[in-house]
């Protein structure tokens, strides 16, 4: 049996600036995470929600107003009998 898994998601910054570059990888990790999570309770769609520091990892809600806040959309779509 062969099995295809696409992922598929998004960010935008609430402050409606740009991504800076030094937090995409934050934001790519914080993403995987908090999506594999919501697979593994039977999701197949949902939304993220991200805070990141200037410059440094992502922080706890409460410590939101020391960097940017991020929020995006993700989906995940299975091919059974994918053939490589």
């Amino acid at each position: 049996m062969n099995e295809k898994m696409e992922i598929n998601y998004n960010w935008k910054c609430d402050q409606e600036t740009d991504i800076p570059q030094k937090h995409e990888e934050a934001l790519k990790e914080d993403a995987e995470w908090q999506i594999f999570e919501m697979i593994k309770e039977g999701y197949y769609e949902g939304e993220l929600y991200s805070s990141v520091i200037f410059g440094k990892d992502i922080v706890p809600e409460e410590d939101e107003d020391d960097g940017l806040t991020y929020s995006g959309w993700w989906s995940v779509t299975y091919n059974v009998g994918y053939h490589h």
